[in-house]
């Protein structure tokens, strides 16, 4: 998921920059290309000085905050050469759950993850406000519900767009364990009424949103950098956010040059319109890193279904790219698209192709034939194609049907989509209508071209 990225330790005496897991922040969708409307945000003209005044030090020469036809953006107030450091923020400017008063840090620990931390303190700086919060002007600078797009705010009708896709459950599944964070900490924020005052649930899930579409992972845990967060995406952009362990503070470097009143932008990572939607609240209307996630039953009424499984799991042997996972009675597999429809470059996972070799199988026999052939190869059972033709050409006609059924069901979701006067979505916000067919159109392209590779490759094989 956006934000949560693998952690990385030091050597010993010396001075790192360590690349930043990718930010999970809002940013509207912009290109490297994007219309500029406006140079200056009258709203926030005094920002960078507070920011600076708060950090003792400068926290850039080069940017400016201003609006584009994407949102709150930052732009180059003077020329910007490739490799230039552009921004550095310092951890003391940094929101982390160690500017919490020592009593609520103490109870809320190992009671909610590092992100609902943030959460809370975000709603207990809000609740300050202009007279008792130090962050008061960064506070105001976040975006309202209206301009919120994380799927964790979407409601159940909103979700219901994109119900085909796999980032349904998933953003249900967000809700939910947002809900039950709330539950938890609710008994502490009303321990502290001065602090936090009335909340509810509403206002958790939106500071929860704030929280993953915005905040990076540091060695200091999740943070919200102030500055920093008004970075758009560009899916192209070779900058992310660095951390200078020697200097504490975290520092973007230009990947190109810039010429004044650009709009500077960063890579937050190579995520898929399923995770720009759930964690960002954006998608791009062509998305080369969109991938699908698609389950397949398991035949629990096979009767070798048992041998099945114990073959399937002596042989999978999948690459780390081919992720998957198995459930009670359905695997998930990971597509992304394939290169070629001629059955060259990155067809479908090999994983997924052994998967139907195993379980289309129909004998004790057939199953036993598969083992010796994996076993004289390097025991995996999608290396090569069965040797028996006739089998492999049904294991992989099997898959293109369980690919059509698929695409035949995002094509009836997209058409839904398109119906202007369907009552359905009458109530839907209009961006996040673009958004779910943005979704669910990349998605159909990774299937479409998975189908093509898998009929090419059984029309090969029936010509040999």
């Amino acid at each position: 998921m956006a934000g949560a990225g693998a952690r990385l330790s030091l050597g010993r005496g010396i001075a790192s920059r360590l690349r930043v897991p990718p930010p999970c922040r809002l940013a509207h969708a912009a290109s490297a290309s994007a219309e500029i409307t406006s140079l200056k945000d009258e709203d926030c003209s005094g920002f960078l000085h507070w920011l600076q005044r708060k950090a003792g030090t400068q926290i850039s020469a080069v940017l400016t905050l201003g609006s584009s036809a994407f949102g709150r953006s930052l732009f180059a107030l003077e020329p910007i050469k490739e490799g230039d450091c552009i921004m550095e923020v310092p951890y003391d400017v940094q929101l982390t759950q160690d500017k919490f008063p020592v009593e609520v840090r103490i109870l809320l620990d190992n009671v909610v993850g590092d992100t609902a931390k943030v959460a809370v303190l975000l709603m207990m700086e809000q609740h300050l406000g202009h007279v008792e919060s130090g962050w008061e002007p960064y506070v105001k600078s976040l975006p309202c519900k209206g301009q919120m797009h994380n799927m964790m705010l979407w409601d159940l009708n909103e979700l219901h767009m994109v119900r085909n896709s796999s980032i349904y459950n998933e953003a249900i599944e967000q809700k939910d364990q947002a809900k039950k964070e709330f539950s938890a900490v609710k008994p502490i924020l009303e321990h502290f009424p001065h602090l936090f005052g009335e909340t509810n649930v509403e206002d958790f899930m939106l500071a929860s949103a704030l929280v993953s579409s915005r905040a990076w992972w540091t060695l200091r845990g999740v943070s919200l950098i102030p500055f920093a967060d008004f970075l758009n995406h560009d899916g192209f952009s070779n900058s992310i956010l660095l951390y200078d362990e020697q200097k504490d503070v975290c520092e973007v470097i230009a990947d190109r040059s810039y010429a004044v009143g650009e709009q500077v932008m960063i890579r937050y990572g190579k995520f898929s319109n399923a995770t720009l939607a759930l964690n960002f609240g954006f998608t791009f209307s062509r998305n080369v890193y969109d991938q699908v996630h698609i389950w397949i039953d398991m035949p629990e009424q096979d009767l070798l279904c048992r041998e099945k499984l114990d073959i399937w799991e002596r042989h999978h042997s999948p690459k780390a790219e081919d992720m998957f996972s198995c459930g009670r009675t359905k695997i998930s597999f990971v597509i992304k698209k394939a290169k070629s429809s001629r059955g060259k470059g990155i067809g479908v996972p090999e994983i997924l192709r052994a998967f139907f070799r195993v379980f289309y199988s129909t004998s004790l026999e057939e199953l036993e034939e598969m083992t010796m052939e994996a076993a004289r190869n390097d025991g995996r059972l999608a290396r090569r194609p069965l040797e028996n033709t006739e089998r492999e050409i049904h294991a992989h006609r099997m898959l293109l049907l369980h690919l059509n059924d698929e695409i035949q069901g995002y094509s009836t979701a997209i058409e839904q989509l398109e119906i202007a006067n369907d009552p359905a979505s009458r109530s839907v916000h209009p961006f996040r209508k673009e958004m779910a067919k943005d979704l669910l159109v990349g998605e159909l392209r990774v299937l479409q071209s998975a189908s093509a590779w898998v009929a090419n490759y059984c029309e090969s094989l029936s010509m040999s």
